[in-house]
C-alpha cells in the first residue's frame, strides 16, 4: 500500500518526530535505571540519575537547546556513572544475581549510541537540510555496530547473526545489503539515517525470536531506496491505512509487546519521506510479516545544498 496523502502533524508532534531516535535512547537509559532500582537494596542511590533522565527527556521532546546540548548531556552521563559506581560499592551484585559491573558495561554501550545520535542531531540543527555521503562499507559497518548494541541491550535474550549456518532457535537472522552505483557511495539526509535505524529496530521488536529480517539499501539512477522485510506479527489489514497515524499501534501487538517507544516510528518515516519528495509503501500479512519500502529522489540533495 502506498501512502500518498499528505501527513498532517502538529508543531509539537514534529518536534517529537525529529527527536524520536534520541528520545528512544534516553528511554532505554530510564528503563535500565528503573530495572536496577527494582533489584537493589539501595534504590535511592539512583534517584538523582533517574530524575535527571526525566529532565533530559522532557528537554529533548521540546527541542530545548538550552537544556539539551552536548555539555549538559556529558554532565548527565557523568551523574549516571557516578551513581552506578556508588551502587557498586554498596552492593556489587544485585538481588537478581546481576553484577553491577554488567550494567556499567551496558550503559557504556548505550551512551556510545547516544553520543552518535546527539552528534547527528547537532549536525541537523546546524544544517537542517544537509545530506551526507558514506561509502557502502562505512554504512554497513556503522549498522553492524547498531545491531551489536541491540543485541547487547537484550542481556542475552537473543543473538543477531548473519550466517544461516550459525543460526540457532532464538537467533535473529539478518541479511543486510548496501549498494551504490557511483563509487560505491550513498547519500542521504541525516534524519533519514534515523528512520532506517527506527524501522530496523521495529522489525526486530515485532518479530518473534528466531525470525528473519532482510534489509536492503540501494542508490541507483539518482534514487535512494530502503527496504526492510520481517517475518513478524504483521499488521491487521483493516488497520493498515491508520498505521502511520501519530501514536498508533496495531491492535495485535498493542498490549502484548513491551515497548518504550512513542508509537510513531512509521509516522516519522512518512513525514521524512514526504519532506524530501519521496514515496513510502507498507505491505503486511498478519502473522507472516511486514515490508516497508521508501524511495527518495537524489535530486533533492542538490536542491538542499543550494537553498
Amino acid at each position: 500500500m502506498e501512502f500518498s496523502e499528505k501527513l498532517t502533524v502538529t508543531e509539537e508532534q514534529i518536534n517529537q518526530l525529529e527527536m524520536h531516535s534520541v528520545i528512544n535512547v534516553l528511554s532505554v537509559i530510564m528503563a535500565q535505571l528503573q530495572v536496577i532500582q527494582l533489584s537493589t537494596n539501595h534504590p535511592e542511590l539512583l534517584d538523582g540519575a533517574a530524575q535527571k533522565t526525566e529532565i533530559i527527556i522532557d528537554a529533548a521532546r521540546q527541542q530545548n537547546r538550552e537544556v539539551f546540548n552536548t555539555s549538559s548531556f556529558d554532565g548527565f552521563k557523568d551523574e549516571v556513572f557516578t551513581a552506578l559506581v556508588n551502587l557498586k560499592k554498596n552492593q556489587p551484585v544485585l538481588s537478581d544475581g546481576t553484577p553491577v559491573n554488567e550494567y556499567i558495561s551496558i550503559f557504556k554501550d548505550i551512551f556510545d549510541v547516544a553520543a552518535v545520535r546527539i552528534n547527528e542531531l547537532q549536525s541537523r540543527w546546524n544544517s537542517p537540510d544537509q545530506w551526507e555521503t558514506f561509502t557502502t562499507e562505512e554504512f554497513r559497518s556503522d549498522f553492524k555496530k547498531f545491531f551489536h548494541a541491540l543485541e547487547k541491550n537484550s542481556k542475552g535474550s537473543y543473538r543477531i547473526i548473519y550466517n544461516i549456518a550459525e543460526k540457532e532457535e532464538k537467533d535473529y537472522l539478518i541479511q543486510f545489503e548496501v549498494t551504490g552505483d557511483k563509487n560505491n557511495e550513498i547519500s542521504l539526509p541525516i534524519l533519514l539515517k534515523d528512520i532506517i535505524r527506527d524501522l530496523i529496530a521495529n522489525a526486530r521488536k515485532y518479530t518473534p525470536l528466531g525470525g528473519r529480517i532482510n534489509i536492503g539499501i540501494s542508490q541507483k539512477d539518482d534514487v535512494f531506496k530502503f527496504v526492510v522485510e520481517d517475518s513478524g506479527y504483521g499488521i491487521p489489514a483493516n488497520e493498515l491505512p491508520e498505521i502511520v497515524e501519530f501514536g498508533y499501534r496495531g491492535s495485535n501487538v498493542e498490549s502484548t509487546i513491551r515497548t518504550m517507544g512513542g508509537g510513531f516510528g512509521l509516522t516519522k518515516a512518512l513525514y521524512v519521506t514526504q519532506k524530501y519528495g519521496g514515496k513510502l509503501w507498507i505491505n503486511s500479512v498478519l502473522n507472516k510479516g511486514t515490508t516497508v519500502t521508501l524511495e527518495i529522489p537524489l535530486h533533492k540533495a542538490a536542491e538542499s545544498i543550494h537553498e
